[in-house]
């Protein structure tokens, strides 16, 4: 475990903050995770860089200002969670929010309350540096992440909506 502070077990599964060594052994869960969400209606294409460019993005930040849980059976990584701390804009006060980015539970090893744990220890994580609001957005058609995430105490507030080209097919 590289930052060793924290873990937590879910049956076999140990859920644990990891840094900026780990991020690679992250490479086919998150690729996993936006195929995932591409079958359950998002419209973006990922470039063939993306998570490097994500990890780019995530690695100066982690420890301080953003975070990265996995969950791992034995040594096979099977889930992960992704946070940041950003601010609102001023004309909404400019405070201070995290915000989870990305959540992910291999198929296998979904409905044992991994992702429920994962999100659990990101909004301890989140409510040590003091953040008292917490955002993440979630694809419309994956019901069963909507529903975790209010059984979890979360609410919907916003309901993002894209425009696409009239030539761009959206599917159901």
């Amino acid at each position: 475990m590289s930052e060793g502070e924290r873990a937590s077990a879910s049956g076999s599964v140990v859920i644990r903050l990891v840094g900026s060594d780990d991020l690679s052994f992250i490479e086919p869960l998150w690729l996993a995770l936006y195929e995932h969400q591409k079958e359950n209606g998002m419209l973006i294409e990922l470039p063939v860089d993306a998570f490097q460019r994500w990890a780019n993005s995530l690695n100066p930040i982690l420890g301080r200002f953003g975070c990265l849980f996995v969950a791992a059976d034995n040594y096979e990584l099977v889930g992960f969670l992704a946070g940041r701390i950003r601010s609102l804009p001023q004309y909404f006060g400019g405070s201070q929010v995290g915000f989870i980015s990305e959540v992910f539970v291999h198929d296998s090893y979904r409905s044992r309350g991994i992702g429920g744990k994962l999100v659990a220890e990101a909004v301890n994580w989140f409510q040590e540096r003091d953040i008292t609001r917490l955002e993440l957005q979630v694809i419309a058609r994956n019901e069963s992440a909507r529903r975790l995430y209010r059984q979890l105490g979360w609410v919907e507030e916003l309901v993002q909506m894209v425009w696409l080209p009239v030539s761009h097919e959206v599917k159901g």
